[in-house]
């Protein structure tokens, strides 16, 4: 039965191996398909986006949030919740996960202030050096103790001091359990409640009645395989689901060398998570994209509501849904894209004509064609949350095209064009200069240092019919140190540039040539 791990952590949170390390380790170990599930974050995911091709998985995304109880619940101290095929994208999932974030580095110097009080010498700065991961944990902690012999072992440490009601415990931030789940929900996600079986419950009526008001909430599954289960838990919660209706899904919950004992994929060497489970979990991702095509959120991100939907609705019509979907859309996206590059074109244009009155048309050219190129035009699908929403076929879905850049960007301008049809230009342009607002500003201030071999080469193309010649001329200083000497020459004028890189000595070089040639 191949092997499958929906609960793994790595470097992003409080687990010892990067990403890209958990994706070698789960191919090495015959592990099938995975999902990265790192607490609070989903930054590991974004650092393996584009080596996942690489990998014979199959991948999911997955996260896991810390929530705080429902009311009459309140005992039960943290609920986790995992959240697992939702967008990367979604706006309110990144501004929840950030806020999460800020209050778990707020925790982190708490608690090193708890310990240095006890009389332990211990440090966020060495912390910081010594696992050099963006999200210090107490894992982190425990370990550097251990490590600095404060304490026998990593157990040792949180039941001496850093477990819940320890001197050096500090409160962390928890999410509402229905907020999580609603949040999870509305990026296109399933909610799952993790390990149930380590929940203290005085009856099992209770543990069914807490579910209860959790699928109230629009919980979707239950973990049941878990390494801390054991046969007879697993059993009970596979009954549970079937008997709620919920998907079953299971994990190891690894952390590399922070969980001693448990392996990927294996657990405590006592889980068989089925591939069933991975099926079931991204059918039930898919139906419920299907189902509920949330065209709202996405005019959220827009910022614009259109008069008439089904313009929005052909610009999300991949010729790929169409070929498969004929009686669902009337037409492809291919006409709108048409209509749509040109509208933008003429927006950015009009932009960069207000906003660089000075620049010459090569300049705003060479500007507009880097704004409404194939990457900036993904870039911008991906900050409205454009790739869910697009209608593609099962083969092209499959292979990741909801965050290709081509599918992306040719989108992105059917949507220009749609809003275009829908509402004028002077609608359009106003919509486009928002969305774009903060690309044009880094690109005009970036755009202010002068490129002094742009100007130079289109100069000596017009006037002289050749191109200048660089050639470097001296290295000197020490190897951590150089400073590069440059010779340009271009027709009847010569210079030398001196700079910490050959590209800084080469724009020098320019830089003095185009003085010389303003002289003359």
């Amino acid at each position: 039965m191949p092997l499958i791990d929906l609960h793994i952590h790595s470097t992003a949170s409080d687990g010892s191996l990067s990403p890209y390390e958990i994706l070698a380790l789960a191919q090495d170990s015959g592990v099938r398909a995975i999902s990265l599930t790192d607490h609070d974050t989903i930054d590991g995911i974004h650092d393996i986006l584009d080596d996942l091709h690489a990998f014979a998985l199959d991948f999911i995304t997955g996260v896991e949030i810390s929530c705080e109880p429902p009311k009459g619940f309140d005992g039960l101290g943290s609920v986790h919740l995992l959240g697992y095929g939702f967008s990367l994208y979604d706006r309110q999932l990144n501004q929840a996960l950030t806020t999460a974030k800020i209050a778990r580095r707020q925790r982190n110097p708490k608690i090193i202030r708890q310990l240095q009080h006890l009389g332990l010498d211990i440090t966020m700065a060495e912390l910081e050096d010594r696992f050099k991961t963006r999200q210090i944990g107490r894992p982190h902690i425990a370990e550097m103790m251990v490590e600095k012999g404060m304490v026998s072992s990593f157990s040792d440490a949180f039941d001496t001091f850093l477990g819940n009601g320890c001197p050096a415990y500090v409160v962390k931030y928890k999410m509402p359990c229905d907020q999580a789940i609603q949040t999870i929900l509305d990026a296109g996600g399933v909610p799952v409640l993790a390990h149930p079986g380590l929940l203290s419950f005085k009856a099992s009526k209770d543990l069914e009645r807490f579910v209860d008001t959790l699928v109230g909430y629009g919980l979707q599954g239950i973990e049941v395989f878990y390494t801390d289960h054991d046969a007879r838990k697993t059993a009970y919660f596979k009954t549970l689901a079937r008997k709620k209706k919920l998907l079953v899904t299971g994990g190891s919950d690894f952390h590399g060398s922070f969980n001693q004992g448990v392996s990927l994929g294996r657990g405590k060497d006592n889980i068989r998570v089925p591939y069933t489970c991975f099926k079931s979990l991204t059918d039930r991702v898919t139906a419920m994209r299907n189902l509920h095509n949330r065209l709202d959120i996405l005019e959220n991100n827009l910022g614009y509501r259109f008069v008439d939907r089904s313009l929005l609705q052909t610009a999300l019509c991949h010729r790929s849904f169409l070929n498969e979907n004929q009686t669902v859309c009337d037409s492809d996206n291919e006409r709108l894209e048409f209509l749509g590059d040109a509208v933008l074109g003429l927006c950015v244009g009009h932009i960069l004509m207000q906003q660089s009155p000075t620049k010459k048309e090569g300049e705003l050219s060479r500007l507009r064609s880097t704004l409404v190129s194939e990457p900036s035009l993904a870039d911008m699908a991906r900050i409205i949350d454009l790739g869910r929403f697009i209608r593609l076929g099962k083969g092209e879905a499959g292979s990741g095209g909801g965050d290709k850049n081509s599918i992306l960007s040719d989108t992105f301008e059917a949507v220009v064009a749609a809003i275009f049809l829908d509402a004028g230009f002077d609608v359009t342009c106003d919509l486009i200069q928002h969305l774009f607002e903060e690309t044009v500003d880094r690109l005009l201030a970036k755009d202010c240092t002068v490129d002094y071999k742009s100007r130079i080469q289109e100069y000596a193309q017009e006037v002289f019919s050749q191109a200048p010649v660089y050639t470097v001329t001296r290295e000197f200083g020490p190897d951590h140190d150089k400073t590069f000497e440059i010779c340009l020459e271009l027709a009847h004028i010569q210079t030398r540039g001196f700079g910490k890189s050959k590209k800084a000595a080469e724009q020098d070089a320019a830089g003095k040539a185009l003085n010389l040639l303003k002289k003359k």
